[in-house]
């Protein structure tokens, strides 16, 4: 059975609460699956795979040198000898204390094999002397297993006076490498000549015997080739498996200290699986033709330490762990001439001809930057940090070669003078074709292609003069200039999508003519920027939801003032016509209710169509009168209520009512508050309240006096 008195949400003006709850519950999801979608779309495009953080997949490639054996490792775990170095780098100052003590020993000191198991080939009576792989027999440095492979057992020291001839076409060198130890041969002041046939190499390989297998494990030591102040020439020799940790020690190394000029020459040679592919430091005129250096596990060709004069001319660098061929240290005068340079984990080629002190030093180094790179006629790509590298060097010259990268193809650093760039190919599908940052002048740039996907040639902080280049972008400026840079831009062709051809920053100046700009189409900066950053569109989108939805719910607020309004107005205007419908009855008519009517019986009286009699209660077509109100005690005017006790006092004290509905029409009719002080108290609209009084009213009029 209902409660006919009970306020419902209707009465309260609450009908569309729960539709309302549903509607905000429904955009909160919606929100969170649009978000959630955002971040899963995103992971996707860029990783492959919707929860990158779930993924197996190993994070970082084999290490470069493998793992280092714990130093504290015993004999009786496994170590070949308890007080021998453990680590690569103790193993290199070893060999360093080893090549100290020999060269201060006679050539036929028993301590030689006795401690540090060495043959020394040096000058016999003070002339040149020449030995040969026959020799290293002889004398006990190596055995020879067949007609073709021989294999080195002891060390190898090559003193001034002496030449080492391995010239054996189709023979195979093993050098003994493994944990035990293992062997080197060292031009110290000697001269060490390899060669073979077309066809037909001299191979030089580390070898385990324990494996019967090239030694790959760098972490315990391994066979190397190096030459000290002497000379190393090498023709159809193929070196592989050889060297570890330094650059000395690094496989196949020139070094010199500084008073004799060291050198080399290799011709038809391949370097494959070295720690570096080949090391020249301290050295003079090295030069590398129509070889192949391959899976270096650092740099593939090293230049260092002051060097100057290398050559390299028709070889393919591939596959190196660091750089391809890298140019360091205030060496100076490098040329590469029909290069190839591919896969490299670094750069493909790094020239740093960076002053080695900003100021005085012990070491009294300058403060010029070197000078001397030319790049021509050569192909480099497919390099992970980038094409070309080219650090304060003077004098740069790229000349008819191409440089196709996914990251910048081509970066030149200041400071330095002189910088010339003709007839190349520079395409970067990622970055900038070409990048000119720092203060460089004296920079040229012609006839060139040069492509990037937002900025194809960026000049920062540079002097250059452009001319006859062709320059294409996906989108963004075909040329960008930033930090006070300086250009003559004549006679290019733009390719392209952005807002400007020639974009300018920070006080940057240009003289532009003759260029052409008929490959150019228009668009915001700001749209291109979008189109590079897809996702920002899906959260614009995200955005743009509650930006449309602030201006509804403005509305709505607008149209539900209007309404509140409205309701308002007509809730006055109704209560106007009640009171003029009751100051419109005859006085005679006017019936004064006593002090306290009887609320529990105030039940509306029934009435249907065929009840019409004499004592019948209204007809129900019968015209609506509203009867006097009852005049009931006013409670007084300050002592308005705040709660449903403060009613329960005077007229209704102790009283009970079946319903809210009577309790409110009581405490208007036998309590005297006003309508309005109710309604707000039992939270009713006022204009119910008003109805539910009058129809009590109603109900308990007298009939009205026959006349």
């Amino acid at each position: 059975m209902t409660d006919e008195g009970g306020i419902t949400a209707h009465e309260r003006g609450d009908s569309h609460f729960a539709f309302r709850g549903v509607a905000r519950v429904v955009m909160v999801v919606a929100v969170v699956v649009l978000v959630a979608g955002v971040i899963l779309a995103g992971n996707f495009i860029h990783t492959g795979t919707f929860l990158p953080w779930l993924s197996n997949d190993a994070r970082s490639s084999t290490a470069v040198v493998g793992p280092v054996p714990d130093p504290t490792e015993s004999a009786a775990e496994g170590a070949p000898d308890a007080a021998a170095p453990q680590t690569p780098a103790d193993r290199v100052a070893a060999e360093d204390t080893r090549l100290s003590a020999v060269a201060a020993l006679g050539s036929t000191d028993p301590a030689l094999i006795d401690t540090w198991n060495t043959v020394v080939l040096g000058a016999k009576n003070g002339q040149p002397t020449g030995y040969s792989l026959a020799d290293l027999v002889a004398l006990g440095a190596a055995r020879q297993d067949d007609a073709t492979t021989f294999t080195l057992l002891r060390n190898v020291v090559v003193r001034s006076g002496a030449e080492l001839d391995l010239v054996a076409p189709g023979s195979t060198l093993r050098m003994t490498s493994s944990p035990a130890g293992s062997t080197s041969i060292v031009g110290w002041g000697g001269h060490l000549l390899f060669g073979g046939l077309e066809g037909s190499p001299l191979r030089i390989t580390s070898w385990d015997e324990s494996n019967a297998a090239p030694d790959t494990d760098e972490s315990d030591g391994r066979a190397y080739v190096r030459v000290r102040d002497g000379i190393l020439d090498s023709s159809y020799t193929d070196f592989s498996d050889l060297g570890y940790w330094s650059g000395r020690t690094g496989g196949l190394a020139i070094t010199g200290s500084g008073t004799v000029d060291a050198g080399a020459r290799l011709e038809n040679s391949t370097m494959t699986g070295l720690h570096y592919g080949l090391f020249a430091s301290e050295s003079t005129g090295v030069g590398v033709f129509d070889s192949t250096i391959t899976d270096s596990t650092l740099t593939g060709l090293e230049f260092t330490n002051g060097g100057h004069d290398f050559r390299v001319d028709r070889t393919t660098v591939r596959d190196s762990g660091s750089d391809g061929i890298s140019l360091s240290r205030q060496s100076r005068a490098l040329t590469l001439s029909d290069v190839t340079v591919e896969g490299a984990a670094g750069w493909g080629v790094r020239v740093d001809g960076s002053a080695l002190a900003d100021g005085p030093t012990t070491g009294g180094y300058g403060l010029t930057p070197s000078s001397g790179f030319t790049l021509t006629d050569s192909r480099v790509h497919s390099n992970r940090d980038g094409g070309v590298r080219v650090i304060s060097t003077d004098d740069t010259e790229i000349h008819q070669s191409t440089v196709d990268e996914t990251r910048t193809a081509v970066l030149v650093e200041g400071p330095s003078t002189g910088l010339s760039v003709t007839n190349a190919d520079l395409s970067s599908s990622e970055l900038r074709g070409l990048d000119i940052n720092g203060r460089i002048t004296d920079a040229k740039v012609s006839d060139s292609r040069i492509v990037g996907r937002r900025i194809a040639t960026e000049l920062t902080g540079a002097s250059v003069v452009m001319s006859g280049n062709d320059l294409s972008v996906t989108t963004g400026s075909a040329i960008e200039l930033a930090d006070g840079a300086r250009a003559d831009i004549t006679g290019n062709a733009f390719h392209g999508v952005g807002q400007d051809a020639v974009a300018m920053w920070s006080d940057s100046r240009t003289m532009q003519a003759d260029n052409d700009e008929s490959g150019w189409t228009f668009q915001w900066a700001w749209v291109g920027w979008m189109n590079e950053h897809p996702m920002m569109w899906m959260w614009a989108l995200v955005l743009l939801i509650p930006a449309i939805g602030l201006p509804v719910l403005w509305r709505r607020r607008r149209e539900h003032q209007r309404l509140r309004e409205l309701l308002r107005e007509a809730l006055l205007r109704h209560g106007e016509e009640q009171v003029a419908a009751y100051r419109a009855l005859p006085a005679a008519e006017t019936v004064t209710a006593p002090a306290a009517v009887p609320v529990a019986a105030m039940a509306p009286a029934t009435a249907t169509a065929e009840s019409g009699g004499e004592s019948g209660g209204p007809v129900r077509d019968a015209p609506h009168a509203v009867p006097a109100r009852p005049r009931a005690p006013r409670a007084p005017a300050t002592a308005r209520p705040r709660s449903f006790a403060d009613l329960r006092t005077g007229a209704l004290e102790g009283r009970t009512f079946a319903s809210l509905r009577e309790f409110a029409i009581a405490a208007v009719i036998e309590g005297g508050y006003s309508v309005s002080t109710i309604s707000r108290l039992f939270r009713i609209q006022q204009w119910r309240l008003q109805q539910w009084v009058d129809d009590a009213l109603v109900a308990y009029a007298p009939p009205a006096k026959e006349q």
